[in-house]
């Protein structure tokens, strides 16, 4: 749990991934849709050669749509990569256990391995979620697929 997060936001709310899965940060461009595609994978685009899908982060937390997309975060995970359609990144936060509260009761009843906890930096409160989990295990294979 302790480690450095890359934090991102979505209108007032923050969220961070562990650094180690992201793979990098690109300005958010247009995407080609997926026909028939579950509403938060908003399509795909290239990157070096490679097709990568897209996770709407407002979509898949239940959070409202900001007017404007920044960033993807580029993620990779044991089944593939995704990137993560983002407002903006804001900093990398190193969070030691003083800054940490763990993901217990509340956090893990409302969906079980997302979160890994709640950074604290100042007055602000960060959600901390496994990449792995961001996308459901529904998702997980066409997405492996979609980046073939």
């Amino acid at each position: 749990m302790e480690g450095k997060y890359v934090v991102f936001h979505i209108g007032k709310e923050k969220l961070g991934v562990p650094i180690e899965s992201v793979e990098r940060i690109l300005q958010a461009t247009p995407v080609t849709r997926i026909p028939r595609s579950p509403k938060m994978v908003k399509g795909m685009f290239s990157n070096a050669g490679v097709t990568i899908p897209v996770i709407d982060c407002a979509l898949r937390f239940d959070i409202p749509a900001p007017e404007r997309y920044e960033h993807f975060l580029v993620i990779s995970t044991q089944f593939g990569r995704f990137a993560l359609l983002v407002e903006g990144v804001d900093k990398i936060i190193e969070f030691d256990s003083e800054h940490l509260d763990s993901a217990e009761n509340w956090l893990a009843s409302i969906e079980p391995d997302l979160a890994i906890g709640v950074g604290k930096y100042g007055e602000t409160l960060c959600m901390l979620v496994r990449p792995e989990a961001i996308v459901p295990v529904e998702l997980q294979k066409r997405i492996d697929k979609a980046a073939a």
